[in-house]
């Protein structure tokens, strides 16, 4: 058992240090980024990179006018939407949000917070203390209804206090878009359809897939991995179809859409002045120290990241089965979309890479996407699973021939028995690390990793079950059959 653990974790070692390194030049870095999606698996691709007024692409099945669910890619939509409204005088980003939803209360320690200390902005700006933990906010089901959703997250226990800290958050943006609706008295679909895609050109951008079918347009399928392989996943559909979730991550777009969206935020194409006065607004980073996210970038009022150091902005999205990412240089008057139908975790990187073509950085030795690095791993813990299988089946013929030979069992145990069980124990010690890595290390939850990991994830605990079974038995028979 150890030297299987061993090699298995020495294979998986071995396989996340693997490293590709190539030159900037465009012509390299486009062959590089189709090696990289046959070798993640991706069935479908789009991206585009925006240079000196030109867009180039990079196809890959798919076409100009393909919809992929865009994911978090939605959230600078529906902040935008936001910021139209303040534009048209409806609303201020810094009221409070009980001003526009008067069911909306919330509670820090079990204290009811004050209505005018959690604002529209805090939640543009992840600042609200609505955290991203899925175990402690309601997650909308698909047969629930509007009213029903908004009842459950009447008095909603806090991470942290509003404005001292910040933390990604989809409920935050699901509640922006109740505001939408609450504000405007239309339907969030039909605000966003007739008062932000429309006016800015933008007829392939739709805020579920029902309607993109409906207009006749192509939606791809979403994709796991599992086992090295994509598979596609209609379960992501169906996810996607859950209209409440909509404003924090369930649009269709296509890179058509999405490279004059990009254009829009650069300032490369003509749009009416308020659209022109709001895009400006929602590049304004949030500078307060207290709530600077990782990596050099803060949120900004538009929904996006900002880094301060370089004006570089942009959004990514994942969701189960497609990622997405939009990147801005605005010193560059440079950009890249890029759109795949699988879930990855290294979807920024696809865009470093990209971005060689505009001559923004250079990119070598780069890392293989965790999530393929997790299939990996589990799909070996799968194949040894199987292995133990046929352990177990071959120690329990042995068993068999060796009662027949006349060995009896026996309930003698002594010190030196528990070396028999040091397997077991290491086993068991896995098995506690299966279950609970995702709270130690990655602060989520087993739900959210079933959903967006590959599907071996969920079987190899299967298989860590099968070894610590046949470590129990194998114990069981070390320590109490012997011969007569």
């Amino acid at each position: 058992m150890k030297k299987l653990v061993s090699f298995t974790l020495t294979l998986v070692f071995i396989c996340s240090m693997s490293l590709t390194a190539f030159a900037a030049t465009s012509n390299e870095a486009e062959e590089h980024i189709m090696t990289e999606l046959k070798r993640a698996r991706i069935p479908n691709a789009a991206i585009a990179v925006i240079q000196d007024g030109e867009t180039s692409y990079i196809l890959k099945d798919s076409e100009h006018d393909t919809l992929f669910a865009i994911a978090s890619v939605t959230k600078p939509f529906t902040a935008f939407g936001v910021l139209l409204l303040e534009d048209m005088g409806l609303l201020s980003i810094h009221d409070s949000v009980n001003q526009h939803l008067s069911w909306f209360e919330v509670s820090y320690n079990g204290v009811p917070v004050p209505h005018e200390d959690i604002t529209i902005y805090n939640l543009i700006t992840h600042t609200s203390g609505i955290a991203q933990n899925e175990d402690r906010f309601p997650r909308a089901t698909p047969t629930e209804t509007l009213e029903e959703f908004t009842a459950r997250l009447v008095g909603m226990e806090l991470d942290f206090y509003p404005s001292t800290s910040s933390a990604y958050s989809n409920m935050a943006y699901i509640i922006l878009g109740l505001l939408i609706e609450a504000v405007s008295g239309q339907s969030y679909d039909d605000f966003m359809t007739q008062q932000v895609f429309h006016p800015l050109g933008l007829y392939d951008t739709f805020t579920n897939s029902e309607q993109a079918s409906d207009a006749g347009r192509r939606v791809v399928n979403g994709h796991m991995r599992g086992f090295l392989h994509a598979w596609q996943d209609d379960r992501g559909s169906d996810r996607h179809r859950n209209l409440i979730n909509t404003p924090s991550g369930g649009m269709y777009s296509n890179v058509s859409d999405l490279v004059r969206w990009a254009e829009i935020q650069l300032g490369l194409t003509d749009v009416p002045e308020p659209f022109a006065r709001i895009v400006q607004r929602s590049h304004s980073p949030n500078l307060d120290a207290t709530v600077a996210f990782a990596s050099g970038y803060v949120f900004a009022d538009g929904g996006w990241y900002v880094n301060p150091e370089n004006g570089r902005i942009e959004h990514a999205g994942g969701g189960r089965g497609y990622s997405a990412i939009v990147r801005l240089l605005p010193e560059s008057n440079a950009a890249v979309v890029v759109l795949t139908n699988q879930r990855l975790n290294n979807i920024e990187e696809l865009a470093d890479i990209a971005l060689v073509a505009v001559g923004d950085s250079v990119f070598n030795n780069r890392n293989r996407d965790i999530g393929e690095m997790v299939d990996i791993g589990f799909t070996i813990l799968c194949a040894a699973g199987v292995v133990y299988i046929g352990l177990f089946v071959r120690l329990v013929v042995k068993l068999r021939k060796r009662l027949k030979d006349g060995e009896i069992v026996t309930t003698n145990f002594s010190a030196k028995s528990l070396k028999s069980l040091s397997g077991l124990i290491f086993s068991i010690a896995c098995l506690i690390f299966y279950y609970t890595f995702q709270f130690i290390l990655l602060d989520t939850t087993r739900e959210s990793l079933l959903q967006n990991w590959p599907v071996s994830f969920g079987i190899a605990a299967i298989a860590i079950w099968i070894m610590v079974l046949y470590d129990i038995f194998a114990g069981w028979v070390k320590v109490f059959v012997k011969p007569r």
